[in-house]
């Protein structure tokens, strides 16, 4: 008998696990209005877990990157005037050169070289320059291409087995050939922001005419690693790159994870422009060139950060992959699996709650030993305060409202008081999750899932089931 009642316990607590994982599960499946609040709870507690992780680090001493960023920054626009691509670019010349001379990485202009030049003799000192190192540009995919297939070589073709629903464009703004031709390679610049304005991923490839083309960082990578084009590995939500792992998302999109733990300089483009800085600051440097004054307008919104040069995107995520950083996500099955579980864990304790008393053991140990406790019973010996608390129980037991307002206070208390601390438990452990294995566990359908479990299980056992007998 205690065998079958045990093995209907299990039944019970199966089934009801199964129809609270149901509710949430088919509300997410459906991408409904019930799916959208869940992703935009989703990147508050994201936001929420770097802005701790950031507090929980703020004392540490940032390590220097060896990337600089070169920034067309106010000063060099009251210097050389407003900003006019075509004007800037030829000094661009200038800046490159004294660049060149400290040996560098890599450089990379996070600007569009588009239109050829008026003058061709700019494009061509620019082109020269390029040529004696190793200098990257971004190109830019469009709705309506305008490359002609300039970029073509740049790019791979998508897996026979990959279902990857990349992120796509019709092609790509053109670049000016003079340039294009002496450049060491190219990779893309696009970043597309949530449904709510803010970049929190990047997308790793990009998809156009049945062709996979690089983001920027990806590619500077790949050259400083010496790694082959067609030795990237494109797996089930994995980039693989030499010994880096990129874990993406259905779109092949990583998370940009913005630390500063690591220090990016920035210089005025002015001061380089006019050889102010000493050749050996940019040796072994990865050196971005790109726009960051606020009027410029390429400006990005991240999360915590708020609005943040365009660059520092792709910087970030260069670090990510120099340092092999990256902010892994549990999706797909794996995600739904993970509710399930706590759909059934949660089910269980609830269920079990009477025969499995820790949770009230422990509530009712840091009660007795709480300082408040103490305080309180050496307050209660003083005279003035003991009569004043028998006034006070006198008049609550005198008033109808009062005796109702304290018996519903404590009902209330004895029921909420085991779900609050196993919400608050949870959250301490995806926290703990996030700041120490990078892995991002969205949290609403799981704390849902937790609540679900909880009232589920409380009105399941007000059924009186000896009625159907």
């Amino acid at each position: 008998m205690a065998k079958q009642i045990t093995h209907n316990k299990y039944i019970v607590i199966l089934s009801l696990s199964l129809a609270g994982f149901s509710v949430i599960s088919i509300s997410i499946l459906l991408k409904g209005v019930i799916g959208e609040v869940l992703t935009q709870v989703d990147n508050t507690f994201y936001t929420q877990f770097l802005n701790v992780r950031e507090r929980i680090g703020q004392d540490t001493e940032p390590v220097d990157s060896d990337i600089v960023i070169v920034g067309i920054d106010d000063r060099t626009l009251n210097k050389l005037g407003a900003y006019n691509p075509m004007e800037y670019r030829k000094y661009h010349i200038a800046a490159l050169e004294n660049i060149i001379k400290g040996k560098p990485a890599a450089v990379v202009f996070d600007i569009l070289f588009g239109d050829p030049h008026q003058d061709l003799e700019v494009d061509r000192g620019l082109a020269g320059a390029m040529r004696s190192g190793p200098v990257f540009s971004v190109f830019f995919g469009a709705a309506n291409d305008r490359s002609e297939g300039a970029f073509t070589s740049f790019s791979q073709k998508i897996p026979a087995d990959d279902k990857t629903g990349y992120v796509s464009e019709n092609g790509f703004e053109r670049m000016s050939p003079p340039i294009l031709e002496a450049l060491t390679s190219v990779g893309l610049a696009n970043a597309y922001p949530d449904h709510d304005g803010l970049i929190r991923k990047m997308p790793v490839f990009f998809k156009s005419n049945d062709r996979l083309y690089p983001t920027i960082a990806l590619e500077i990578y790949r050259h400083i690693m010496g790694i082959k084009r067609e030795d990237i590995q494109i797996k089930k939500r994995r980039v693989i790159i030499g010994e880096t792992t990129i874990p993406v998302d259905e779109s092949c999109r990583a998370y940009v994870d913005i630390d500063n733990s690591y220090r990016i300089r920035e210089v005025p483009f002015y001061d380089v422009w006019k050889g102010r800085l000493p050749a050996r600051y940019f040796k072994d440097k990865v050196v971005f060139i790109a726009a960051t004054a606020t009027a410029l307008g390429d400006n990005k919104l991240v999360p915590l950060y708020g609005y943040i040069p365009g660059v520092l995107i792709h910087a970030n995520l260069l670090l990510n992959l120099k340092n092999n950083a990256f902010i892994h996500e549990i999706s797909g099955k794996l995600y739904y699996f993970l509710i399930f579980l706590t759909s059934f864990f949660y089910t269980y304790i609830y269920y079990s709650r009477s025969e499995l008393s820790t949770v009230k053991k422990l509530m009712g140990y840091l009660s007795n030993v709480s300082l408040a406790t103490k305080a309180r019973k050496a307050l209660m010996k003083l005279p003035a305060v003991d009569s004043a608390a028998q006034a006070f129980r006198i008049a609550r037991d005198r008033h109808y409202g009062l005796r109702l307002f304290f018996l519903l206070f404590a009902e209330a208390r004895k029921r909420i008081e085991p779900l609050l601390l196993h919400l608050v438990l949870l959250y301490v452990a995806l926290f703990l999750l996030f700041y120490f294995f990078h892995l991002f566990i969205k949290p609403s359908a799981i704390f849902i899932q937790l609540l679900i479990a909880y009232i589920t299980v409380s009105e399941f056992k007000r059924v009186d089931f000896a009625e159907i007998s």
